[in-house]
């Protein structure tokens, strides 16, 4: 499928893999990993009391003061998503490893050596109130080829890290999808609010509009994208796009972040369309799979992949 994108300029990623160590026997459940937000908080407050180095405010960005603006200012989301790892409950013995990816984008890269130290801070709480306790033990990043490259391991300095840079349209150029038809399929609940109500069997033109509003609001706030993008005509394709198959499902996932029963649910399965459309819709729609979609989007909430018919395998990571 050719691709179709507005110049991108210096946009840019990098995807990071944290190594973990657990400290004794955990239950790892999904849930837990997705309720990571309010653990990362306490941990982030922890240690701006010792030295206020604005941990906090990377985890829980702050809505930006403009005395001049007569608009509505909106919170700005982290300049990090959590990709998380295949949706199974794991038992982990002691000392056994495991790795959560994180993707950073522009200038949030910067803050790596702070996110760092906010998760080996919430290794030693745990993720769930005293509950899975581990070890941060190294860090490694992909280049743009998708080789890995070890930028620290334990007892190093994070501030030393340098991260290989990915620039987003290479990426882009470099996707192995080709047809006019698209497979999105949802690995973690995606909560779409739609006039106050969530969505809870949306089809693609109701979905596409969510993907538009995280990848322009990123590369605006992070990557200094400043080039205009058609966002009615965008959404215009989108709906004109066929649906072809449909097995989106609303999931209650409970005890997320300890909220209760029922607090956290979405949409999760398969949503596969088609039509002449995908090329100009391609890059937005790739580039919100290393994002994801909706609320709690930057703690591992919609996740999805892509995959087309004629392609070998889905997106890279």
């Amino acid at each position: 499928m050719p691709k179709a994108h507005p110049p991108l300029g210096n946009t840019e990623f990098s995807l990071v893999h944290f190594t973990l160590r657990m400290r004794e026997k955990t239950l790892l459940t999904p849930q837990m990993l997705l309720g990571m937000r309010n653990g990362l908080k306490k941990a982030a407050r922890r240690l701006d009391a010792e030295t206020d180095q604005g941990r906090l405010e990377l985890i829980d960005p702050a809505i930006p003061f403009d005395p001049w603006s007569s608009q509505v200012r909106k919170k700005p989301a982290p300049p990090f998503a959590f990709i998380p790892p295949g949706l199974v409950s794991r038992e982990l013995g002691p000392e056994e490893p495991m790795a959560l990816a994180f993707c950073f984008w522009g200038r949030g890269i910067q803050q790596l050596p702070l996110f760092a130290g906010i998760l080996r801070e919430l290794g030693r709480q745990g993720l769930e109130k005293g509950v899975a306790r581990f070890d941060l033990t190294g860090i490694d990043a992909e280049d743009a080829t998708g080789s890995s490259t070890v930028i620290w391991r334990e007892k190093e300095d994070f501030e030393a890290m340098a991260p290989p840079i990915i620039p987003v349209e290479w990426w882009l150029e470099n996707l192995s999808l080709s047809g006019p038809r698209l497979t999105l399929r949802f690995h973690t609940p995606a909560r779409l609010i739609s006039q106050n109500k969530p969505l809870f069997q949306p089809g693609f033109a109701e979905i596409f509009p969510f993907m538009l509003r995280r990848v322009t609001s990123i590369l605006k706030h992070y990557c200094d994208f400043g080039q205009e993008v058609d966002g009615r005509h965008l959404v215009e394709l989108a709906a004109e796009l066929t649906p072809v198959r449909h097995s989106l499902s609303w999931q209650d996932w409970k005890n997320v972040g300890g909220q209760g029963p029922g607090a956290v649910g979405g949409v999760v399965g398969d949503l596969e369309v088609e039509g002449a459309g995908l090329r100009e819709l391609l890059w937005i729609i790739a580039l919100g799979s290393l994002l994801n979609i909706g609320k709690g989007a930057a703690f591992g909430a919609g996740n999805y992949t892509l995959e087309a018919p004629a392609a070998v395998g889905a997106l890279p990571r």
